[in-house]
């Protein structure tokens, strides 16, 4: 049966709604993003097995362990692998076409384990490529505190 099939005298009717939302990123997460706010990556560590995670995880894949360590890891990595995006979400959800392909990075932290997916702003990339963080200077809010991550010198 198709939606509305069998229903007599019902009238559709639109309705604006534009809900509002917070949500929590737990105590976990929080000391996370509280770092990116001061321009710090902070990255968990399990105390177990001394693996280092970014971004930051409760529990260790290896041993299953708490990780309950938080470490500060310097703004330098490397590109582990990379991909070109021609499209992108837009504020509304659906997906446009970017003006310029941006290159979306996975970036393995010096001293971290473990890789975090980035923007990356460079002429040519390539596994191997070493980065540097960028930071927003007047950011949002704190999922853009990092604005991108550049080629190093």
């Amino acid at each position: 049966m198709k939606s509305g099939e069998g229903l007599k005298n019902v009238k559709r009717m639109s309705v604006p709604f534009a809900p509002v939302f917070n949500w929590s990123v737990g105590n976990w997460m929080e000391q996370f993003f509280d770092g990116l706010k001061q321009k710090k990556i902070l990255a968990s560590k399990c105390a177990a097995c001394g693996r280092v995670y970014l971004p930051p995880r409760m529990i260790c894949e290896r041993c299953f362990d708490k990780t309950e360590e938080w470490v500060e890891l310097p703004e330098t990595g490397t590109v582990e692998t990379y991909t070109m995006a021609h499209v992108g979400v837009a504020d509304n959800g659906e997906l446009e076409d970017l003006p310029e392909p941006q290159i979306i990075a996975m970036v393995k932290h010096d001293g971290a384990d473990t890789c975090m997916a980035v923007r990356v702003d460079a002429q040519d990339c390539n596994v191997g490529l070493r980065v540097k963080a960028v930071w927003n200077a007047e950011p949002d809010g704190v999922l853009d505190a990092l604005s991108a991550y550049r080629a190093l010198d």
